[in-house]
């Protein structure tokens, strides 16, 4: 299973926006996505061209909190990296002093190689999925965009 969805609106940390879930076979976790640059629609259609990239490349990123880039010091993002079929996904800050949001918006920042251990060799927090629930996903999302 993979589902990204908007559960309501409200405030957090004086921020108004949007509260979320992401689910991940049997994981599930709730985030905030502001919108100061990005409505729901934007954020939606970021993650249906991120699903599609997963499945025609192999990799790609979910963002799920983007800020006016001209303020931004990073994105909150789910990047994803297809390997022997899998589909493994951490959480990762996209800083923003390393990548511009233009380039974030269009794919054109390459995210390094997706890492399972830090330098201590302390396992990096990872899950998976498979490619059939990241094509349902794709599928449900260009169904609500329609």
């Amino acid at each position: 299973m993979f589902d990204l969805s908007f559960t309501g609106e409200g405030h957090m940390f004086g921020e108004t926006g949007y509260y979320g879930t992401i689910k991940i076979g049997t994981f599930s976790e709730n985030f905030f996505s502001n919108n100061i640059f990005f409505n729901a629609r934007q954020y939606q259609e970021q993650w249906l061209a991120a699903a599609e990239r997963v499945l025609t490349n192999g990799k790609s990123y979910f963002l799920v909190n983007v800020y006016d880039p001209d303020m931004a010091n990073f994105f909150m993002s789910w990047p994803c990296s297809v390997i022997d079929g899998t589909v493994y996904i951490q959480n990762e800050i996209i800083s923003a002093d390393r990548h511009c949001l233009n380039d974030i918006l269009s794919f054109h920042t390459d995210l390094e190689e997706m890492e399972f251990t830090d330098e201590d060799g302390q396992k990096i927090s990872t899950w998976q999925t498979d490619l059939h629930a990241m094509q349902q996903f794709s599928t449900e999302m260009r169904r609500l965009l329609a």
